[in-house]
């Protein structure tokens, strides 16, 4: 099962290179190349097309950053695995690599935040609805992941304390 598992996380995180190095191209082509084109084409579909390519540049500027936190949160995860494969499920480098996914995590939410901002802006410029929603979700999982990183080290610490002993 943890040997699937890695392999999994090992090809989401190649998708998620290509997929959002494709995304980024996609976007500055459209976005920076050809703006223009881009607003020819939504004119008379929205008000204020050119509100539109800012928003989609702003859209480039949030996943850049993205795809980085991502890659952190794969990495770790591939990087716990092959601790419990090797019999050390509370090492205490797995508790800092719960720390380093709750931050990769709080930075996505925070660019999810900027998403937010600059949809509704766009939204309330064009007229049309670029569709964001505030989620509780990811926050919970960042709180979970901090607790959890704090359990593992003591658990970690329990653990050393337990080998000295012997």
């Amino acid at each position: 099962m943890l040997r699937w598992s890695r392999r999994l996380l090992a090809g989401l995180n190649i998708l998620n290179w290509v997929a959002g190095l494709l995304i980024l191209a996609t976007i500055a082509l459209v976005a920076f190349a050809a703006p223009d084109m881009l607003a020819a084409a939504l004119h008379g579909k929205m008000k204020h097309p050119e509100a539109a390519v800012t928003w989609l540049r702003w859209v480039m500027v949030i996943t850049a950053p993205v795809i980085l936190f991502a890659h952190v949160i794969l990495t770790r995860l591939i990087a716990m695995i092959d601790e419990v494969r090797a019999g050390k499920p509370f090492a205490g480098a797995n508790a800092a690599r719960l720390r380093h996914i709750a931050w990769a995590l709080l930075g996505i939410q925070l660019l999810d935040l900027a998403y937010g901002f600059v949809s509704i802006a766009a939204s309330e410029r064009t007229g049309e609805y670029f569709g964001w929603s505030f989620g509780l979700t990811g926050w919970l999982a960042i709180l979970m992941l901090f607790i959890l990183a704090r359990i593992f080290e003591r658990g970690a610490a329990m653990q050393d304390e337990l080998e000295q002993t012997i």
